[in-house]
């Protein structure tokens, strides 16, 4: 996954939204919460 600034991510679980300041470039990484990987929000 390859974040980019201005991406919204949401945990499903607690519905903590967390927004993209800086670009990510690494090919596998995850924002995580509540244990579980946060999914991007279209």
């Amino acid at each position: 996954m390859v974040s980019k600034k201005g991406e919204k991510y949401k945990c499903e679980e607690c519905g903590l939204v967390v927004v993209v300041e800086e670009e990510c470039g690494c090919e596998d990484c995850a924002i995580i919460c509540c244990e579980r990987p946060m999914k991007k929000e279209e």
